[in-house]
């Protein structure tokens, strides 16, 4: 039988190991890399669609073209397999921007939709004059110059409820996308 000091000292124990477990696992809070300005712009259904529809919900953003045919289609298998994976959450949203607003249309955009399944309420897909896209790639997200921006990013944009960017992620890489998805859960326990 074991006797009562060696009962209190493991019980110590256990409670330094439990303690010291928690406090390694804690996480820090994301960093916050900027925020996202005002904007409106065209969603695939032809409506006005900006920041006052995604203000108080977590949100995936990227660039893609949809006559792409390099990192677009990855980019964008990627984004809809995001999508299903938070789906049954209605305040968490994914926004595709097009970087070729002169082709891409609405009409284009619901196409494209279509292709990787996508529900549009809560997966949005815009549209604006050339130069707010240019205005909100580089002023909003900070990814890249204005040169770069036919060369589009393939990041993706964490965005939280307060529109503040809290991470960048390659969004043709699966090991990027799956730590996405994991601070997407974060935001939503923090909030």
């Amino acid at each position: 039988m074991i006797s009562q000091r060696k009962r209190f000292i493991i019980y110590i124990i256990v409670g330094v190991v439990i303690a010291t477990l928690w406090w390694v696992t804690k996480s820090k809070p994301l960093p916050v890399f900027g925020s996202i300005p005002q904007f409106e712009m065209t969603n695939s259904k032809g409506e006005p669609f900006g920041t006052d529809n995604l203000i108080g919900n977590i949100w995936v953003a990227d660039f893609i073209f949809t006559t792409c045919a390099g990192p677009c289609p990855i980019m964008s298998t990627e984004m809809a397999d995001i999508h299903r994976t938070f789906l049954d959450k209605s305040d968490f949203h994914t926004v595709t921007y097009t970087v070729n607003p002169d082709y891409d249309t609405p009409e284009v955009l619901a196409a494209y939709a279509e292709r990787f399944k996508a529900d549009r309420s809560q997966w949005h897909f815009l549209t604006a004059p050339y130069e707010d896209i240019q205005t909100i790639i580089t002023n909003g997200f900070k990814m890249g110059d204005i040169e770069e921006i036919v060369f589009h990013s393939t990041k993706f944009a964490l965005i939280d409820r307060n529109m503040n960017i809290r991470g960048y992620y390659t969004g043709t890489e699966s090991e990027e996308v799956k730590k996405l998805k994991r601070d997407i859960a974060r935001l939503n326990r923090e909030s």
